[in-house]
């Protein structure tokens, strides 16, 4: 066993130096394996510079925001992974393993017999359609939203808007999510290729460019697509679900054009704390005026009609 594996509380106390060098070596590594990570993102911040440099957007405005500098920090806790060490990967991994010993009847085995190719396409295809419909309930089920509304309330759209979700929003949404992968699993990883083009994608449609791809737009999520979802619009509202593939909001009627209108950003109504500590709690207080909305509806109820 080596690298972070291998520090126990036992060896911290007796080689503190020791440990400290174990630490630095994997952080070197992995920052070393996920250097095309780190690299897409660099490239999606100038991408976005240079827009609006063209666009002659006060860049002042635009970034040196307490909004922005939030979504920073859910940026930076993304590079150095705390919170995926921390939560999410314990909890993925407790899903997994409950999924696979208390319901291994939910497993397609007759995918094991396809070539890899199809497996990873299949995995894909079916993976974006449940994120479509898992996407469209965050929107239409207010208990729902309570955990999703944090990632909307930025109203300056920026590439580092990808990473603001909190940790309570992330652990739901995998807890929903494992299912089908636990169905689908496949004996390949997805290709590191691959995985790039699709996180720098996830990057650029935050990135408030206005890129269309064209006729594309009816097959792919394009940045002028996903914007369109983010703008707080009457007719852009619970619109434009689609993850990677556009084709389920055209299927399924929550396809909407852009229009010509400037969109405007941020929730409805409503204006949640800009501090990242805050803002992992806001699932919870939604969820408790949800509540209290809901006891004292009964109580109105009554009195209005004694009256």
């Amino acid at each position: 066993m080596s690298g972070l594996l291998s520090l126990t509380p036992s060896r911290l106390l007796s080689d503190p130096a020791g440990s400290a060098m174990v630490v630095v070596d994997s952080v070197a590594r992995n920052v070393a394996a996920e250097g095309w990570f780190y690299g897409q993102f660099a490239a999606a911040i100038l991408l976005g510079l240079i827009i609006d440099l063209v666009r002659r957007r006060n860049l002042a405005a635009r970034y040196w925001t307490r909004s922005v500098r939030v979504d920073g920090v859910y940026a930076v806790l993304e590079f150095l992974h705390l919170i995926q060490f921390a939560v999410i990967l314990p909890v993925g991994l407790f899903i997994t393993r409950g999924l696979q010993s208390w319901a291994p009847w939910l497993e397609v085995k007759a995918l094991a017999d396809l070539p890899v190719w199809a497996q990873l396409a299949i995995l894909f295809v079916v993976t974006d359609f449940c994120v479509y419909w898992w996407h469209r309930l965050q929107h239409e089920n207010r208990i729902v939203w309570q955990f999703h509304k944090t990632h909307h309330s930025q109203i300056n759209l920026n590439v580092m808007t990808t990473f603001r979700s909190t940790v309570i929003d992330r652990i739901v949404a995998l807890a929903v999510l494992a299912v089908p992968a636990t169905m689908m699993q496949v004996d390949a990883a997805l290709p590191v290729a691959l995985a790039a083009v699709l996180q720098f994608h996830q990057l650029i449609i935050h990135s408030d460019s206005g890129w269309s791809f064209g006729p594309l737009d009816r097959v792919f999520v394009s940045p002028s697509f996903h914007e369109v979802h983010h703008s707080s619009l009457e007719p852009h509202l619970d619109k434009n679900y689609g993850g990677v593939l556009s084709i389920w909001d055209q299927m399924f009627g929550t396809w909407v054009a852009r229009g010509e209108a400037p969109l405007v950003y941020g929730l409805v109504g409503e204006r949640l704390p800009e501090s990242w500590l805050a803002q992992q709690v806001v699932p919870l207080t939604g969820l408790w005026r949800l509540f209290r909305e809901r006891a004292a509806s009964p109580r109105t109820t009554a009195t209005d009609a004694a009256r």
